[in-house]
């Protein structure tokens, strides 16, 4: 019997276009763009990033100094924020429905900067100043307890924090790699392509 229903964020419950970083970066770099993005990865930055080694003054700084023309910061985080486009309303009256079924808990490889725009964009667009409290048991980001999907250590940081067990657990995730590593400490694992209804697919824990 499931008691516990851990989400993903983006293109679970909030809409991304992931593409729109590449193409901002590859404005902003223009002809050097393979040299930044070839040093950005060997450097390991934006896995330094997403889970919490370095800051988001010194993540904004790796990239501007990785190639020429060397960007202003703010255009950085204009590209670096540019993902974004939703989450709508009915997403939160489904948390909430859940949430008097079940535990609901949020696992989300995320950074500080894409972490503050979401608190702004709900306070700004949704009027919501309590979204971990309200509609989560809990919520683990990856850049503050250090861990990031699909390592298994962060499934089983949650599962021994928020006291669970991962046989009365679903995860839903949008990459198949996650939901395997999921699967892999006992929790059952939930597949959301990109397209997908969340809100129908949530129906049978409803009925």
């Amino acid at each position: 019997m499931i008691k516990n229903i851990i989400f993903d964020f983006g293109n679970v419950l909030f809409d991304l276009d992931l593409d729109k970083i590449e193409q901002g970066f590859r404005q902003l770099f223009g002809p050097s763009y393979a040299q930044a993005s070839e040093k950005l990865l060997r450097d390991n930055v934006f896995h330094r990033y997403e889970v919490g080694e370095i800051t988001s003054a010194e993540f904004i700084e790796a990239i501007r100094l990785s190639a020429p023309p060397h960007p202003p910061h703010d255009a950085i985080v204009q590209v670096w924020n540019s993902i974004f486009l939703q989450m709508p309303k009915e997403r939160f009256e489904l948390l909430l429905s859940l949430k008097n079924r079940y535990k609901v808990f949020l696992l989300s490889n995320i950074n500080d900067l894409h972490a503050t725009w979401i608190d702004e964009y709900l306070v700004r667009e949704h009027g919501i100043h309590d979204f971990k409290d309200r509609y989560f048991d809990g919520v683990y980001y990856s850049h503050l307890v250090r861990l990031r999907k699909p390592d298994l250590q962060i499934y089983e940081y949650m599962l021994e924090d928020a006291k669970i067990n991962p046989e009365e657990s679903i995860f839903i995730d949008d990459l198949l790699p996650n939901i395997q590593a999921a699967e892999k400490v006992r929790i059952q694992g939930l597949l959301h392509p990109l397209g997908d209804n969340i809100i129908q697919k949530m129906q049978p824990f409803l009925s």
